[in-house]
Parts: structure tokens; sequence; C-alpha cells
């Protein structure tokens, strides 16, 4: 009697929160371990996300509390709360063993306006390959030096992440770093955007007999370094006016012969420049040129 009475309370307190909340976010609460530890303190109180990320280690919790998390610089917090903040959005970025956690970090740092977030993304970028590694000092705003980016970079132990968790990560890095409008960040979205690509072809045969080592099965394939290529070139996009930029994507249209990249070069140039030309490098590079001598 007394567990129907409490499966019925706790199946109403669910009811509840569905349409309160949305199914898709109420469902990873429910499922979550504290949920089943702590089932009406976990639906009906709304912790602080800087809180649950210092106690908390499931990750579900945590990708919760960063995406609801506001920059405390930004609203009204202190300076110290500011370093707290970014130290764990760093560690998750580039150090974090769960995907998801460092993905929800690096979002996170995309909408951040600390002169920090910059160089902790693009450390992210590098360490993409990697599910663990060493972290840099964030204490300042000059905490995060590029040796210590370099640093990050530093392979370990071979990763259990695929292929595609890297790409993803990689490229949402990119885009953070673009929305971010990271100075820092934007020689490496110039150095990824330039950087030749070829499609796989199709129907590629293995040589008989060839051995492929586990280390090389989670190296990117082509297609994956073409999905990086489109979200730095995407990311340009976010860089208005920005001399070289333009360049950078002219360049790309003018001299790329896949039709995808060059239609985001193009997409991304209408937007930083606001000219309406076609998908011609050639008009763009004339454009470009006759803006230079002016």
């Amino acid at each position: 009697m007394g567990r129907s009475f409490a499966r019925t309370l706790l199946g109403g307190a669910s009811a509840i929160a569905l349409g309160l909340t949305g199914c898709a976010g109420t469902y990873d609460l429910v499922t979550s371990q504290r949920f089943k530890e702590r089932p009406f303190h976990t639906l009906f109180t709304s912790e602080d996300p800087i809180e649950v990320l210092e106690k908390v280690q499931e990750g579900d919790d945590r990708v919760r509390a960063m995406r609801k998390l506001k920059e405390p610089r930004e609203n009204g917090g202190t300076a110290a709360q500011q370093d707290r903040v970014i130290a764990i959005l760093q560690a998750s970025a580039t150090t974090e063993k769960r995907p998801l956690c460092r993905l929800a970090a690096v979002e996170t740092l995309g909408r951040f306006k600390d002169p920090r977030a910059g160089q902790i993304l693009i450390a992210a970028y590098h360490n993409a390959p990697n599910d663990a590694g060493p972290a840099a000092s964030v204490g300042s705003p000059e905490g995060v030096t590029p040796a210590a980016v370099s640093g990050l970079a530093i392979k370990g132990a071979m990763s259990t992440f695929t292929p595609e968790t890297v790409t993803t990560l990689q490229c949402r890095s990119l885009e953070a770093i673009g929305k971010a409008h990271s100075a820092d960040g934007l020689q490496l979205l110039l150095q990824v955007a330039t950087a030749p690509t070829e499609r796989p072809k199709a129907g590629g045969v293995q040589t008989a007999g060839a051995l492929v080592s586990l280390e090389a099965t989670n190296l990117p394939s082509e297609g994956d370094k073409i999905d990086v290529r489109l979200a730095a070139i995407r990311a340009l996009g976010n860089y208005e006016k920005d001399p070289a930029a333009t360049r950078a994507l002219v360049g790309v249209l003018r001299a790329d012969k896949d039709v995808a990249v060059r239609g985001r070069a193009h997409e991304s140039l209408v937007k930083i420049t606001g000219q309406d030309l076609p998908a011609d490098g050639q008009a763009w590079a004339n454009w470009l040129e006759k803006g230079a001598k002016r």
C-alpha cells in the first residue's frame, strides 16, 4: 500500500513536470541518479548552476547546469565567481571524459564575453582527440597563455573518443570561437578554413592484406576534415567587415573545388560584407581589388 501510494505521488509529480518543462528535459531529469535518490527535491527546486558544477559529478546534471549558467560578471556577480566559473568551464571543455559535458562547456563559453574564453576554446579544439589532458591556469585574463594552449594539445594515452566525436567537438569549438568573436581564435579559423581537403573517393578499396592499426582507426577521415573546414568557414561569418576573414573566404571561393566548401564560403562572405555578389570567386576578387584601390 505504501509503495503504491509513493508511486502514485511520483507519477503525479512527473506529469506536472512534463507539463511545465517539456518532455525532453524532464525525461533527462527523471532518469538521473539524483532524481532516483531525491525525486521531489530534484523536481521542485532550482539549484544554483555554479553550486551544481562544483559539487555534482553526474553528467546530465552538469550539462543542464552549464546550459543554465549565466556569466557572473555580466549579471552582477563578483570577480571571484567569474574566476570559479571560468576554471570549471576550462576543465570541462578541455579534459572532461564525457563528450556531452565537453560540448556543453564549449557552447557555454561561446556566449561568454570573458577574454579568457577564446584561448580556452582554442585549447578545446586542439585537445578534442584526447579524452584527458593537462589544464591551463585561468586565474586571470592572462592566465590562459599560448604556451598553456600548446600544452593542452600534447597527446597522452590513446583516446576512447570515436572520430565522429572528435569531429563534433572540433566543429563546436570552432563555431563557439566565432560566436564569441574571439580575436585569438581568428587565426585558428583562418588556418582551418584555408587548409586544402579532398572528398573521399567513392568505391575506395583497402589494399589486400593491409594491416590497419587501432590508432589509425581513430584518425579523422577526409569527410571529417571537410566538416571541420565547413565549421571554420561558417564561424568566419561572424567577423563582420574583417579584412583577413574576407580575403581568406575570397581565396577559398576562388581556389576550392568542393561545392559545399565554396557554397559555405559564399554565404559567409555575403554575411560579413553585406555584398550580394554571385558565388563566383573572380567576381569577389574584383570587388576586393576595387576596395583595396580606394
